[in-house]
């Protein structure tokens, strides 16, 4: 088993990889969840549900499964999830979003409710919206009679994954994530360009997000609150990609001014941590 959060505990991180045989190409499995903006909560409770779930389904019966029940199996885990999430939130739960994802070295499932972004980069190809839509499409709530939105996509080597909570996504799209794919093809570095655009575009509550190039999950970096980059990081990232990303247009003075205030006392909390 490879644990790849900070606390080395699956439920507890926003993702993890399980080895299930060697002998298997396919022996390695990825897991990730994005949920709501709030990293605590009822929001965090649910991903921590969710990947408990996934891990201990994968760590008992993974080995038997073929890649392609993985998406059967994620369907099926994310109405198990829906349903007991319901009866212990009632209400509120309606209000969670959640995505999660499944993937082998060489094919990816996924799952949303609600909100929540999964973009894929392939060389010099560019960069698409695996759930579809533009930026800040969702899929039916959680507290709808509906199933989560179910895809699937072919990995090959070298592609790289990007997994947004709705916070990032609400502001992110297809094109801005292949902008700094371009420019940083390092999923380290590309998590400090997507914080800085994000922000330059107006992203507001906690920014999280899993970046990782296929097959080098171990590898997955990650985007949290506690780990944001520093003040001065961040200035270099978005003087690197301000001719690449358009801002957005149609916004009146108070509206520059307001999101000028917010940025500045964005970094100025950085300093003083």
């Amino acid at each position: 088993m490879v644990n790849t959060s900070r606390r080395n505990n699956p439920p507890d991180a926003p993702f993890f990889a399980l080895e299930l045989e060697q002998s298997r190409p396919d022996g390695l499995v990825f897991v990730a969840a994005a949920c709501s903006e709030a990293e605590g909560g009822e929001a965090l409770e649910m991903r921590r549900y969710a990947l408990a779930l996934l891990h201990e389904f994968f760590r008992r019966r993974g080995g038997a499964l073929e890649v392609e029940d993985y998406l059967q199996m994620l369907r099926g885990a994310m109405r198990f999830i829906r349903r007991r999430i319901l009866e212990r939130w009632k209400e509120a739960a309606g209000e969670l979003d959640l995505a999660v994802l499944t993937a082998s070295p060489s094919r990816l499932f996924a799952a949303r409710y609600g909100g929540g972004g999964l973009f894929l980069f392939r060389g010099e190809e560019e960069a698409r919206s695996l759930f579809g839509g533009e930026a800040g499409s969702a899929a039916p709530a959680l507290g709808s009679q509906d199933d989560a939105e179910v895809i699937d996509s072919p990995l090959s080597p070298g592609d790289v994954v990007v997994l947004c909570n709705p916070a990032v996504a609400r502001v992110m799209g297809a094109r801005d994530i292949g902008v700094i794919l371009k420019r940083a093809a390092d999923p380290a570095k590309a998590s400090l360009f997507l914080s800085a655009i994000a922000e330059r575009k107006g992203a507001q509550g906690p920014l999280a997000a899993v970046i990782w190039e296929v097959p080098n999950y171990q590898g997955a970096a990650l985007l949290t609150e506690e780990a944001l980059p520093a003040a001065t990081e961040t200035g270099e990232a978005e003087a690197e990609v301000e001719e690449e990303v358009p801002a957005e247009e149609g916004l009146s003075e108070e509206d520059h001014a307001e999101r000028a205030k917010r940025q500045w006392l964005s970094k100025w909390r950085r300093r003083k941590e």
